[in-house]
């Protein structure tokens, strides 16, 4: 599941990894180390490796390089959520507030604060400013001269994007 911040991927993987028992890999568990540091390109790669060793996952996240077309060369499937950052930055400053305020922990010990959330290298200045570029990138790539015939599902509205997941069988039918 590719997307730019804040497009859900985490979310609907782990959705998607609920319903249908598959293993879900968040990329940014693999590549953050403790205080919001990398954990270097070499170890990255090599948790990447190590978590595709099973035949079946789901794995979310928004990295290129050698780790995005390793994932893309082992997935039966492409999840792109292209969406507009007009639905992307409200989600992302609701999403940072909410962790900045439970203090909740995310990867390595790592926690939003209110104070990192100011800073330069904070992901309330790192997501809008690499929308685009990240949107960019994956309309090329994903793109059917580009996808060696690799299946994609391209949403783009946010209020298909359950529905179609659930038509594929990939989230629970809706309650009645």
């Amino acid at each position: 599941m590719v997307g730019p911040v804040a497009s859900g991927k985490s979310t609907l993987a782990a959705a998607i990894a609920a319903h249908t028992g598959l293993p879900h890999l968040d990329l940014d568990e693999l590549f953050w180390g403790p205080r919001w540091t990398p954990v270097g390109p070499e170890l990255f790669h090599a948790r990447v490796r190590d978590a595709l060793a099973s035949d079946i996952w789901i794995a979310d996240g928004n990295y290129g390089g050698e780790v995005g077309e390793t994932l893309l060369a082992r997935a039966e499937l492409v999840i792109w959520l292209d969406l507009p950052l007009r639905v992307c930055l409200p989600r992302l400053i609701h999403r940072s507030l909410r962790r900045a305020g439970t203090r909740q922990e995310l990867f390595a010990g790592n926690r939003e604060t209110f104070s990192h959330l100011l800073a330069r290298d904070s992901i309330l200045w790192w997501g809008p400013a690499h929308h685009r570029r990240h949107r960019r990138r994956w309309a090329e790539r994903l793109h059917p001269d580009q996808a060696d015939g690799q299946p994609v599902v391209h949403l783009n509205r946010p209020h298909a994007i359950t529905g179609r997941l659930r038509s594929l069988g990939l989230l629970a039918p809706k309650e009645a």
